[in-house]
């Protein structure tokens, strides 16, 4: 027989071994509460009490007021400029064209212009969680270039306690319609906002199909319905912070009344009602407590056996200012934005390191457009405004719109162009790359100034007409004067020129 093997096998591991640290459960951890949550649950759990406290932080905390707007002033500017992008380029020059005429008529309020409801969506889905914008189409009528409005409307017109399930019907999942697969489909509304003091119910909401609607927010969770504030994680730190601050600078004020105390040995039972110094009496304060009046420049000539002990500034304690640093960053984090820009605190750093901060900010600001600002309300209202323009006649159709649509509601959508952070080396960084071929001088132009490269070249051109219509004699740059003689170029050649 041949020689037995003997195996060994692992022994079995413990309730007290564990991969992970985290997963431990001991004292040091067992507190430590982590429900386990849907996506939906997730995002919709007190989350009306969440939005009423972002809010009011945002109402009353000046630096998560000023996080909101550093964020909607990157991420969209003076307004998102959809490019037409279809086979046809006189068609491109009509859409634009006709685009910048519907843009102040675009508010069913008759207050904002487009690019105004761009703004006014990505600030409440930062400061809400959520935005909705109701597709409005309209009449033709000759006050409107396009019959197609907006109305933005806040996230608390869809009732987060709406949840309905139906054997026969979709679901409706925090006031989100929802079919079999999951997928939207409708969104119940409340006719007027439910805050303004008005009682409600199911016959005061009604049903908006999807294709009427448009729901702007930032899913954390696959499967998510409903938006999150930003800034949750950092909430708490910012109201107890705030507190905290308002007490120390109420200490502050309190303690700079008091300049100091004058001791003296008793002289009589009667000697306390009167000013040593004066001798008048003692005036006394809210609180009954004597006080002397000294005006500024002036120190008191103290009786025998009196001294006076005057009071030290006040620091607000050692390392305050770090305190209050560390607390400002940790707030910066929660909403995803630089410290710098939130404080106005720009010490200790140069122009390498802000160039690292801006480039990530600007990374963060550019997957919010491209991922979610960009595909949820742009190109869905530039869809909607191409099919407007055609149906009502504005435009005049192309002969195949109705087989090849998808090709004419191309476009393209850029924000204003980041500034320069050093206004010479990023341009010459930039010329670098278009002279050795590593980008074109379309892209360029477009991430340096976002707008076409044809609207830069036409404005050349015609700074180029007018300077030699006046005899400026002034060269388009990449291109030589038309008044140079050959003769001359050969001798700016021979003499190194």
């Amino acid at each position: 027989m041949g020689k037995r093997k003997t195996l060994y096998l692992p022994k079995q591991m413990s309730t007290e071994q564990r991969a992970y640290e985290a997963s431990s459960s001991g004292r040091r951890l067992g507190a430590w509460d982590a429900p386990a949550l849907s996506p939906r649950k997730a995002s919709t759990t007190e989350l009306d009490l969440i939005r009423k406290r972002s809010r009011a932080g945002i109402r009353n905390n000046p630096w998560l007021s000023r996080a909101i707007k550093v964020i909607v002033a990157n991420e969209v500017g003076t307004g998102i400029i959809p490019r037409p992008n279809t086979p046809d380029k006189k068609l491109n020059a009509e859409l634009l064209e006709l685009w910048r005429d519907f843009a102040p008529t675009a508010d069913a309020n008759g207050m904002l212009t487009v690019y105004a409801i761009q703004a006014q969506a990505v600030r409440a889905c930062r400061e809400s969680g959520e935005a909705f914008i109701r597709i409005i189409r309209t009449r033709p009528s000759r006050s409107q270039p396009v019959p197609l409005q907006f109305q933005l409307l806040e996230a608390d017109y869809c009732p987060l306690s709406l949840n309905v399930q139906r054997s026969d019907a979709n679901d409706i999942v925090n006031g989100v319609e929802v079919n079999s697969a999951g997928k939207a489909v409708a969104y119940w509304l409340y006719k007027s906002h439910p805050d303004d003091g008005y009682s409600f119910s199911m016959n005061d909401l009604e049903r908006v199909p999807v294709e009427n609607m448009i729901h702007h927010f930032i899913p954390d969770r696959p499967g998510q319905l409903r938006g999150v504030p930003a800034g949750t994680q950092s909430m708490v730190r910012a109201y107890v912070f705030d507190k905290y601050d308002d007490a120390e600078l109420g200490r502050k004020e309190a303690r700079a009344n008091f300049t100091g105390v004058i001791r003296r040995p008793d002289y009589g039972s009667q000697d306390y009602k009167f000013d040593p110094i004066s001798g008048e009496p003692i005036t006394k304060d809210g609180s009954d407590v004597p006080m002397i009046d000294m005006e500024t420049g002036t120190f008191p000539s103290l009786l025998p056996g009196e001294d006076i002990t005057l009071f030290d500034g006040d620091d607000a304690g050692r390392g305050y200012s770090e305190y209050q640093r560390w607390q400002l960053l940790a707030l910066s984090a929660g909403y995803d934005t630089p410290y710098q820009l939130i404080s106005g605190d720009y010490n200790n750093i140069n122009d390498r390191v802000w160039r690292a901060i801006m480039n990530q900010f600007h990374l963060e600001i550019e997957q919010n457009q491209d991922l979610f600002t960009i595909p949820q309300l742009c190109r869905r209202m530039w869809i909607e405004f191409v099919d407007r323009a055609i149906l009502s006649g504005a435009i005049d159709a192309p002969s195949d719109f109705a087989v090849k649509r998808l090709q004419y509601i191309r476009a393209e959508h850029r924000a204003p162009a980041f500034k320069h952070i050093h206004p010479v080396q990023d341009v010459q960084a930039k010329v670098l790359e278009v002279e050795n071929a590593f980008k074109s001088r379309q892209r360029v132009v477009d991430e340096l100034r976002g707008e076409p490269v044809e609207e830069v070249d036409r404005q050349r051109k015609e700074d180029a007409d007018r300077e030699k219509k006046h005899g400026l004699n002034q060269q388009v740059i990449g291109q030589e004067s038309s008044d140079d003689k050959p003769e001359d170029k050969q001798q700016d050649k021979k003499q190194g020129k």
